[in-house]
């Protein structure tokens, strides 16, 4: 297979119809265009330049198979042109995707940081795995996904950055007893019943282990992995939730209540990861950037 080189000879020969134009674009001298001509000739074993008989010089016209081997070296420098263009575009981070695992509790934390990332890089797609801390965990390191929200600690497989660090609360009715509570230990709830949020979130089973740490399983009517329904299940009052201060502090203080949970205090840390040992993407690498601006944290 001819070199890029000589095939823009070639074409640029058969478009100029001048050795020394040819050779002027391609800052070559004429004897080297000649040179490389003659060596396309010899590799292809046919001749690509008509030669009619009693003249010195050969005519510059291609011959009907240097007609056919101009338009597929037309087509070879054009693959080649827009092979260096993505891949160009690739390195300035004007194209790709970037497939990010978001927990559904705790995306709305990332809105900001996503409007930042699609404002510097709109070509940018943003492929979404919204799904439970244990899933996108797995999802990672399958490389199924190029980052992803995990709930802390971080296994060792993965470079993170802190997203936050908020206590959970126990959600009640506002009308209920245990709102006048200044704060609750877990341990007083051992009759009460539980709304939690399906097994396959990291934090439900964070709780549930607390719960048996305090000698006892937790009386859990329903799971869902919608927090609102949660909450609508409180006002209901099917049984109390817990969940995080970000989430607690959005509730209307007229219909529900949020203690603090003590003995133990159990945190909800969220952290953005990726995995070690692998070269990021530039579109990863972008998106590194904009959550360490939006959370303060260097690497």
């Amino acid at each position: 297979m001819p070199d890029f080189k000589s095939l823009q000879c070639f074409t640029e020969l058969v478009q100029s119809k001048s050795f020394s134009t040819t050779a002027d674009k391609l800052c070559l001298t004429q004897p080297s265009v000649s040179k490389i001509i003659a060596a396309l000739e010899a590799e292809f074993g046919v001749p690509l330049l008509e030669k009619h008989s009693g003249r010195r010089k050969r005519s510059l016209e291609p011959t009907e198979i240097g007609r056919i081997v101009y338009r597929h070296a037309l087509s070879l420098l054009e693959q080649r042109r827009a092979l260096y263009q993505e891949i160009d575009d690739y390195r300035q981070v004007k194209t790709g995707t970037l497939r990010i695992g978001i927990s559904l509790l705790g995306s709305n934390l990332l809105t900001g940081a996503l409007f930042h990332y699609h404002q510097r890089w709109p070509q940018i797609e943003l492929a979404f795995l919204e799904e439970g801390a244990h899933t996108i965990e797995k999802a990672l390191l399958d490389n199924a996904l190029d980052v992803g929200v995990l709930l802390e600690p971080v296994g060792d497989a993965f470079e993170h950055i802190n997203l936050c660090d908020y206590p959970l609360m126990v959600v009640v009715r506002r009308d209920s007893p245990a709102a006048k509570k200044s704060a609750l230990p877990l341990r007083a709830l051992r009759h009460e019943s539980f709304v939690l949020f399906t097994q396959s979130f990291a934090l439900s089973n964070i709780i549930d282990q607390a719960c048996r740490g305090q000698g006892f399983e937790p009386n859990v009517v329903c799971r869902t992995s919608q927090w609102d329904l949660i909450i609508n299940m409180v006002a209901q009052n099917m049984g109390l939730a817990l969940l995080p201060a970000y989430y607690a502090d959005r509730l209307n203080p007229a219909t529900h209540a949020a203690v603090p949970l003590i003995e133990p205090e159990i945190h909800w840390r969220l952290a953005m990861a990726w995995k070690k040992h692998q070269p990021p993407t530039p579109a990863l690498k972008a998106w590194i950037g904009v959550v360490q601006e939006s959370f303060g944290q260097a690497l």
